[in-house]
């Protein structure tokens, strides 16, 4: 007789499980008193921003970034967008088909608390000391093959 199925260890989850947002935050977003910041870009760091979510998050997990290990990851629900924090003057290495990179001269609008808004929620909150910024070179390719996969390769920014 053969042995019976037993649960197998608990997946650990994905970037790719971020893509709607749970029901609690929209809940936190109604509650939210403090309203997002402005930032400028391409002093501390660069942003990547990837369209649509579902690319994005489709290259974090071929990247195979813990969730709650400090890299600074945005969701902007409203446009359906990714953004990623990588290192100050190499997000051009990121500048593709599906994406645009916000440096020097721009700004980004971030959660300024915990939860945020539909437009600007973190998805993965950065180190507290020292953001893990995620590698450009490493980001583009997850991107590029993560579009090929999904048939989104092509789609650009509006």
């Amino acid at each position: 007789m053969p042995a019976p199925l037993l649960p197998g260890p608990r997946t650990a989850p994905r970037w790719s499980d971020l893509l709607t947002p749970d029901p609690l935050s929209g809940a936190h977003w109604a509650s939210c008193t403090r309203r997002p910041e402005l930032v400028a870009c391409g002093t501390a760091w660069d942003a990547v921003v990837i369209a649509p979510l579902e690319r994005g998050l489709a290259g974090l997990d071929r990247l195979g970034l813990p969730l709650q290990a400090g890299h600074p990851v945005i969701a902007d629900y409203v446009r359906h967008q990714l953004i990623v924090l990588v290192p100050a003057g190499t997000g051009h290495h990121c500048d593709i088909p599906g994406s645009r990179v916000l440096r020097d001269g721009t700004w980004l609008l971030i959660p300024a608390d915990t939860h945020g808004t539909a437009a600007a929620t973190w998805l993965s909150r950065p180190h507290p000391h020292t953001p893990r910024l995620i590698d450009a070179h490493r980001l583009r390719e997850a991107l590029l093959h993560a579009g090929s996969s999904l048939g989104t390769g092509t789609r650009s920014l509006e």
